[in-house]
């Protein structure tokens, strides 16, 4: 319920206490979201699919799609439909070193997980397309995971 909505005689809420319960609630939902995206990547697999879908690369797609969505959140800290301020109070330098520090972990991920490919005899050659999903999905998941943790820690949960 926003400051604006709420009921008569109810005690005020500051941007402040809002801005707080929005940045837990981001810092849950940034797990779970993971965990998610990890856990439909395990089952789903677009890439790794021997046999051609009914509608080639529309999996793919939405894994492409899903991972823009995702770096999108990371490099903003998300909110972007809240105002001006809240945001502000949410993506305080606090919310700004964890996502750095989130997307740090998410980049030497993903640069071991690329030389890791280029260095080891895996038995087989990958395709572009299938270096890259390797390369992106767990950095990916891995930088939301950790700022999710950084966020949750700080916040004493």
């Amino acid at each position: 319920m926003s400051p604006l909505e709420q009921e008569p005689g109810a005690r005020p809420v500051s941007l402040i206490d809002l801005a707080d319960q929005y940045s837990r609630k981001r810092a849950l939902l940034a797990a779970i979201v993971a965990l998610v995206f990890l856990a439909v990547q395990l089952v789903g697999r677009p890439v790794f699919t021997g046999q051609r879908a009914a509608s080639p690369g529309v999996s793919l797609q939405y894994w492409a799609i899903n991972v823009v969505a995702l770096l999108l959140v990371l490099a903003t800290g998300g909110g972007l439909f809240n105002g001006a301020r809240v945001r502000a109070l949410v993506n305080d330098d606090v919310a700004l070193q964890h996502r750095r520090s989130a997307l740090g972990a998410g980049f030497w991920l993903a640069m071991s997980v690329a030389m890791a490919l280029y260095i080891l005899p895996l038995g087989r050659t990958f395709t572009a397309r299938e270096a890259v999903y390797l390369i992106v999905t767990p950095s990916v998941f891995f930088a939301l995971l950790t700022f999710s943790f950084l966020e949750l820690r700080a916040h004493g949960v």
